[in-house]
């Protein structure tokens, strides 16, 4: 275990939880890297996992300073019944606790997005003194409300979310940017997904490249529409299922960071083509957008209120005539442009460096 320096002896360490796991990259996988970044210790606690499928994980470092545990409990579905959730809840606990000891962490801060079993979780450790951080990613007040009154402090990712939230509960709400894509090459010692990069060599370009699986964000009518009309463009995305079945659609397999490389090259169109009628869609702050904007990428996006900051950045359309019409001039885009660079610039503001910044004040002896 690495010993401290003199500046990083005042520092308060972390506990991140998320509901994905390290290799999904999402927000609370990248908070983590970020808080890593300020000399703190974080314990990484990925989605639960039930105990009839594998108990409790070994802990291990999977970044410099951020160390994974898998904690267990009998399944997400028993949380649907209050005092089976709450017993959960418990377990949960008592794992995370366990494995900070372990860890010899310093008075952690405990950092969570939402979701039930977070919640229930969070209320568990605040129950044992710990301090909590809630991280507000998307804009589901409803859903938010009950994280936001337990936590000690909220931090707003989407600026609606952010503004709504301050005028109900003040500063104890405060603004954090979104995370860009670590550039930490120790963040993923996973191999590139070679069936997938493998399976893209006979998809023509360009490609309309969607970093994510569609479930749930994307206007699946609207890109329907424009991949018929245009059967030249096609369009990659990550997950499971194909619900579209067309011929320039392409469902691959979810591969390591270093599978971007190949996926986000010459000839990509970063694409977020997100349903607008969805107020969560709407006022989101997708990641996905500064990875596209840290490789320079042309990006193609529905009119979300985030990128409508960015017009002459983001080539943006509403309807399958407009997002064509956008489509078309970000693949006439020339390379290397003045655009490509102001974007990368865009995402080295974004850096998990710089978030770590901003971060750092929070894990301040005395600050929470």
């Amino acid at each position: 275990m690495p010993r401290r320096s003199k500046s990083e002896e005042t520092l308060r360490d972390a506990i991140v939880i998320s509901g994905w796991t390290w290799e999904a990259r999402n927000v609370p996988e990248r908070l983590a890297l970020a808080l890593a970044g300020t000399g703190a210790r974080v314990l990484y606690c990925e989605n639960p996992v039930s105990v009839l499928r594998r108990p409790f994980g070994e802990i291990s470092e999977v970044a410099s300073r951020v160390f994974r545990c898998r904690p267990a409990f009998l399944s997400h579905r028993f949380n649907q019944f209050p005092r089976l959730a709450h017993v959960q809840a418990m377990v949960l606990e008592k794992q995370i606790s366990r494995a900070a000891r372990q860890l010899a962490l310093r008075n952690p801060v405990f950092f969570y997005p939402h979701g039930r079993y977070a919640l229930l979780l969070a209320a568990a450790m605040k129950r044992r003194g710990s301090t909590l951080v809630h991280i507000c990613m998307d804009y589901e007040l409803r859903d938010q409300i009950e994280h936001v009154q337990i936590s000690d402090l909220t931090l707003a990712i989407p600026q609606a979310a952010f503004a709504e939230l301050r005028k109900s509960f003040g500063p104890k709400i405060r603004k954090l940017p979104q995370f860009a894509a670590p550039a930490d090459p120790d963040h993923d010692m996973s191999e590139p997904n070679e069936l997938a990069c493998s399976a893209s060599q006979s998809v023509p370009k360009p490609w309309l490249v969607y970093l994510g699986d569609v479930e749930g964000r994307v206007d699946l009518g609207l890109l329907e529409r424009v991949l018929k009309q245009h059967p030249e463009w096609h369009f990659i995305s990550f997950g499971n299922k194909d619900p579209l079945s067309l011929p320039n659609s392409h469902i691959l397999p979810w591969g390591s960071s270093q599978s971007w490389n190949h996926f986000l090259s010459k000839g990509a169109i970063g694409f977020i083509p997100y349903d607008c009628r969805d107020e969560k869609n709407m006022h989101c702050v997708p990641l996905k957008l500064f990875d596209y904007f840290a490789r320079g990428l042309p990006v193609v996006s529905t009119p979300i209120a985030y990128v409508l900051d960015y017009p002459d950045l983001v080539y943006i359309g509403g309807s399958a005539e407009e997002l064509a019409t956008a489509i078309g001039q970000a693949v006439r885009e020339p390379e290397d442009n003045s655009c490509s660079a102001k974007r990368k610039s865009i995402a080295a503001e974004h850096s998990i460096e710089n978030l770590s910044r901003v971060l750092a004040p929070l894990l301040a002896d005395g600050e929470l």
